[in-house]
């Protein structure tokens, strides 16, 4: 679970900041069941009414001071003012410098409420004795901060006013929990800024309580510590912390880091490469974000595991998210046309295969004209690059300059029909090839010729109009495209070059220029047309327009020169046709379908379907299935998924997860979360697994787990 409390200011400084509604010049408005006038002031009595600009004030009774302008309420008093709302037994209010003293009140905005025993100041600079903030309705398990003395003063940004809180606790209803060290924070930068919390129990970890909090040290830091307590581990302890400097100028950093170190006390079992993994295990996770000048960037990141299944076992939640850790860092320049940046990847974990780029620096231009319609542009970087195998060991290096130029011109005789030819050239130098290349060095000079067209773009209107399926007219747009590119050299001196930026599994459409291939060290022969039909059905609408109601695109690659293809790798053999649909006939149903086939042969590669049925925040099921085939390596992924989740009552909701493996028979993962609502805070999650087949977690697991609506 994740908390955010809102600072103390998120209500008390909203609730008296309004009282500055009054300009001294306007009087304010004053009705009651009687009046009474004195020498000096005047009396209201008996449901008496303020109102002042956009503030209103109620109370028993009102005395106003007109020479002082101020004005005394007394008795059930009531401050309103848009959505903020105070409730106190007495208030007195300077109309002219806007200075106030309440005595014990209770105030409200949003789902955040406010007491305290007395506050006094002006909106700008407020001082409240004895304060208390709770999220959401005041009950026994509502969050709550209470503080002695809190302060708060206002600057000219609202994200820059700084509220200081002392002899603070932090506590659930009446109950305080945890006492918090004097606290200084801004509302973008709230004090406690998380917490999480998980117990359960698994065969290969036994049962489990984890927590992990972090509290603000200063206004752009918060640091705090993960603990979690595995019965058959250990204990797993690191410090965790984030920070947010970025200020109302865009420039500044912010990032965040997560680490965790234990003993482990079991049996770690071995890691992807089949060796043994040490008791010793870790990680540290940091991930970073600066502006230090308008158009300066830095960016990158750390992912050190001690093995590669450390996250796996003792934090599943994100090995979800992340399986591959990555570490890179990167400085970008962004020009008027232009970017410059530097990167560099290293490897941090030996089990890992990864391009290191020890760095590269890049310099690319964007398309400018140049005249007559002609755009070009320029690409052009130098690296240094190591490959390291964890598997066999061997050593790859590698250094290189990459330069490509190339120029267009887009043509448009026709609304529908648009056409523009380019040319462009590569040129790549390597400083050190393969043992046994030529003088240690090589160059490789290419060429290309091409064009992208559009074909032309019809389309048809039918008049049909459905109320259930909210259909108002029909639109059939049909858009097909090609495109070609002819390099055949591209793939020469393939013995010289060093194997590093290769061609990955990818089953998706590449890039078809030398442009923007990534695969620099493996670059094919091109002689290839890539042929595109996008079909789109639509219908009106009356938010954004116009609703698609039915995709289907399709697009493939035709390879000219068979024999060419013929004798490169065995990825450029066949021709794959690649199939998108999506059908959304209205809000509560959607499909969708991605498939590619072979046309030499005819066989499937990949296919990915899913039906989606929702009946608003009832109810909602998924059914999908998931195929893929690895010609290369003669793998293949063969599944069926099902996800239903419903709302059963205002308080309790479940959600179930099934995968099914068709190949081996086995229920590979089984899944059910009930979900209870504790109070408008707390939801608390009771999740029950199974799994099946060759995997590392164990076949049964239960956890319980609490968290927080964010706010």
């Amino acid at each position: 679970m994740t908390l955010r409390f809102a600072p103390l200011v998120a209500v008390l400084s909203l609730a008296f900041s309004r009282l500055v509604a009054a300009e001294p010049a306007v009087l304010p408005q004053l009705t009651a069941k009687s009046t009474r006038i004195t020498e000096g002031e005047s009396i209201f009595s008996g449901e008496a009414r303020l109102a002042h600009k956009d503030v209103v004030l109620y109370a028993d009774e009102v005395v106003y001071r007109n020479q002082d302008q101020i004005a005394i309420a007394r008795g059930n008093v009531i401050f309103i003012r848009g959505a903020q709302r105070l409730v106190t037994d007495e208030i007195t209010y300077n109309l002219e410098d806007q200075t106030f003293t309440v005595g014990r009140f209770r105030a409200g905005q949003g789902d955040l409420y406010a007491s305290g025993a007395r506050a006094e100041g002006t909106p700008k600079n407020l001082v409240v004795n004895d304060a208390a903030v709770t999220y959401g309705e005041p009950d026994a398990l509502s969050p709550t901060i209470r503080a002695a003395k809190f302060s708060y003063t206002e600057a000219e940004n609202p994200d820059d006013s700084v509220a200081r809180v002392e002899g603070a606790r932090l506590g659930v209803g009446t109950t305080d929990v945890l006492p918090l060290p004097t606290l200084s924070e801004t509302p973008r930068n709230p004090a406690i800024a998380g917490v999480e919390a998980r117990a359960g129990y698994s065969g290969n970890l036994g049962g489990e309580l984890s927590l992990g909090a972090t509290t603000a040290v200063t206004p752009t830091l918060r640091l705090g510590g993960d603990l979690g307590l595995f019965t058959k581990r250990g204990a797993l302890l690191g410090p965790i912390g984030d920070y947010d400097s970025i200020g109302a100028d865009g420039l500044g950093a912010k990032g965040r880091f997560r680490t965790g170190f234990i003993q482990d006390q079991g049996d770690p079992d071995l890691d992807i490469r089949g060796d043994a993994i040490r008791s010793e295990r870790g990680y540290v996770e940091w991930q970073h974000r600066q502006t230090l000048a308008p158009g300066l960037d830095i960016s990158g990141q750390v992912y050190y595991w001690s093995d590669s299944y450390v996250t796996r076992d003792f934090r599943s939640d994100d090995f979800t998210h992340l399986q591959t850790p990555d570490t890179w860092f990167e400085a970008t320049k962004v020009g008027d046309n232009f970017v410059v940046s530097l990167f560099t990847r290293v490897r941090v974990n030996d089990y890992a295969l990864v391009q290191e780029r020890l760095p590269e620096l890049r310099f690319d231009g964007l398309p400018v004209e140049i005249g007559a319609g002609i755009y070009h542009r320029i690409n052009a970087g130098v690296a240094i690059l190591k490959e390291d195998d964890p598997v066999t060991d061997v050593t790859t290096r590698s250094q290189r300059a990459d330069l490509y130029y190339g120029a267009y011109r887009p043509f448009s005789p026709r609304e529908w029909f648009s056409v523009t030819p380019l040319i462009g050239g590569r040129v790549t130098h390597y400083q050190r090839t393969n043992p046994g290349a030529q003088d240690g060095q090589y160059t490789r000079a290419l060429g290309e010729v091409g064009f992208d067209a559009k074909l032309f773009e019809t389309s048809a209107t039918w008049d049909y109009k459905n109320q259930r399926w909210a259909i108002d007219g029909l639109r059939h747009i049909v858009t097909p495209t090609v495109a070609y590119r002819l390099s055949p050299t591209a793939d020469i001196g393939r013995g010289s070059i060093p194997r590093i930026d290769d061609d990955p599994f990818n089953t998706y459409l590449r890039p078809l220029g030398l442009a923007d291939r990534r695969d620099t060290d493996r670059l094919p022969a091109l002689n290839t047309f890539r042929l595109g039909l996008a079909n789109t059905l639509q219908t009106r609408d009356k938010t954004h327009g116009s609703r698609d109601l039915a995709k289907l695109d399709f697009a493939l690659d035709q390879y000219a020169d068979p024999e060419a293809a013929a004798t490169d790798n065995q990825r450029r053999d066949r021709t794959d046709v690649h199939t998108f649909a999506a059908l959304q006939p209205a809000r509560w149903l959607r499909f969708d379908l991605y498939e590619r086939q072979t046309v030499q042969t005819g066989t499937m590669q990949e296919l990915t379907t899913g039906l989606t049925l929702r009946d608003a925040d009832v109810w909602t099921l998924r059914v999908g299935t998931h195929y893929l085939a690895d010609a290369l390596s003669a793998r293949e992924i063969q599944e069926y998924t099902a996800a239903y989740g419903l709302r059963l009552s205002e308080i309790y909701s479940i959600l179930a997860r099934i995968r099914f493996d068709s190949r081996t028979g086995d229920l590979t993962e089984q899944a059910l979360t009930l979900s209870q609502r504790l109070s408008r805070f707390w939801t608390l999650n009771y999740q029950f697994t199974a799994y099946d087949g060759p995997r590392r977690e164990d076949d049964f697991g239960v956890a319980i787990s609490i968290e927080s609506e964010g706010f």
